[in-house]
């Protein structure tokens, strides 16, 4: 098993790793990476962006005899998933996770550079089965002390010095059920000193239920007694409806007791043993604190093909018109490929019927030698002709912006991708992001 340095590009995701069921290609594995993850993918990016990757642990890899040669990761999927987002925004686009999740990847992507993680050391396995005795030892707990072991509670209670107001504002982000844009507003502008002045008073805490016992936060009460008060504290004070500042010891205990029902904690539920907040099982906290999903309202990006039902796009020329009916009955979950392929030449397609009829040329002589243009360039020149013709320079700002943008859904480098690079599969929504963009160009060519 030798020691390898790769670079990030080499690398690509299991499309069987054990984290989840199996994959069709690098975009539905990546989109299942980030299901699975939620908030701990972004930990893990927020870290190698700001500190590179642990110099305690290499990735285990499996060379596929390819050209361009690549290696997957069979240890490591994780953090080759953070590697794809990080190096290429683009990728992104397609993929369905929460706002503020996508928004705290930006923010790393801004902060990450590839000298930090590059070369990433490996070791290169010579096949699948090799690797089987050290994956079970990394993920399979302690093995009786071949694995890795984990600290106790107290050995944790030395290294970790939270105090225990950390200890329940973390509790309330990440249990409390907070909607999506508080919770962000808090986890990024919250003042925690009022709030530890609140925990650390001893019968302020008690009325809400807790305790502190070797630095550590604890409670008699069920996950739904503790977490009403202390999400309803939370809150009041980001809004800054409570001046904890200004409060006395009777005041603090007075304002628990004045809480409406719904956020007043019942002290007759205390059981007989203390635990904890870190003791507390995340099941319990489920059934009584999740935030409600509000149930979504139909929207035409809800499409099961690329093209809109009623898109105003009129082709004239018999092929093209062939091409753009299979665009329109084809299904998004069914033939993502498909799709791309077409999608991409009824792309090229138009561009080059809009040239011929209007003055334009689909060849240009670069030192003396007569070539066709590249694709950017036809669409650039057609976007500078509609422009001529006085159509709306902002009408056309996004399909504009693919020409240089390679983050754009509609990259012309990006579809070249998808027809030539066999891991660079579309997803359903990268592609429905890609006709949103251009159908305005579209338009326009046919009217």
């Amino acid at each position: 098993m030798p020691a390898i340095d790769l670079k990030v590009e080499e690398l690509i995701l299991d499309h069987d790793n054990p984290r989840i069921t199996h994959a069709e290609g690098q975009q539905e594995a990546l989109q299942k990476i980030v299901t699975n993850q939620k908030t701990k993918l972004v930990k893990l990016a927020q870290s190698i962006a700001d500190h590179g990757l642990n110099p305690m642990d290499r990735l285990l890899v499996l060379r596929v005899h390819q050209r361009p040669e690549r290696f997957i990761a069979l240890e490591g999927n994780r953090r080759v998933a953070v590697f794809k987002m990080l190096t290429n925004p683009a990728v992104m686009t397609g993929l369905d996770m929460p706002s503020p999740m996508r928004s705290l990847l930006t923010k790393c992507v801004a902060k990450f550079t590839k000298s930090k993680v590059e070369p990433v050391p490996c070791f290169e396995l010579a096949a699948r089965q090799e690797g089987d005795y050290w994956l079970r030892l990394r993920h399979r707990g302690e093995n009786q002390g071949a694995g890795v072991v984990g600290w106790t509670g107290l050995q944790s209670r030395r290294y970790d010095k939270r105090s225990p107001a950390l200890q329940a504002f973390e509790m309330v982000l990440e249990r409390g059920g907070l909607p999506p844009d508080l919770q962000k507003r808090i986890s990024e502008h919250f003042p925690l000193i009022p709030f530890e002045r609140f925990m650390e008073d001893r019968k302020a805490r008690a009325a809400l239920g807790l305790d502190v016992k070797d630095g550590k936060l604890v409670t008699n009460l069920p996950a739904s007694e503790v977490i009403k008060p202390l999400k309803k504290l939370v809150v009041d004070i980001a809004n800054k409806d409570l001046k904890v500042g200004q409060m006395k010891t009777d005041e603090m205990v007075a304002y628990v007791s004045k809480l409406e029902k719904r956020s007043q904690p019942d002290l007759s539920k205390a059981r007989k043993e203390w635990r904890t907040l870190d003791e507390i099982p995340i099941a319990e906290f489920g059934k009584t604190t999740r935030a409600a999903t509000p149930r979504r309202r139909l929207d035409p990006s809800d499409r099961r093909e690329v093209v809109p039902k009623g898109c105003p796009v009129n082709v004239t020329d018999n092929r093209i018109a062939e091409i753009y009916k299979e665009l329109r009955a084809l299904k998004l979950d069914d033939a993502p490929n498909a799709i791309a392929v077409l999608l991409r030449v009824f792309l090229e397609m138009s561009v080059d019927h809009f040239l011929e009829n209007n003055g334009g040329s689909l060849t240009a002589t670069d030192n003396g030698r007569k070539r066709w243009k590249k694709l950017d360039r036809k669409l650039k020149e057609v976007i500078d002709m509609l422009v001529s013709m006085n159509v709306p320079e902002t009408k056309l700002a996004a399909i504009k912006r693919s020409v240089d943008v390679k983050t754009s859904p509609v990259n012309v480098e990006l579809f070249h991708l998808y027809v030539h690079e066999r891991f660079a599969t579309p997803s359903p929504a990268e592609l429905k992001a890609a006709w949103n963009n251009a159908q305005p160009l579209f338009e326009k060519i046919w009217p």
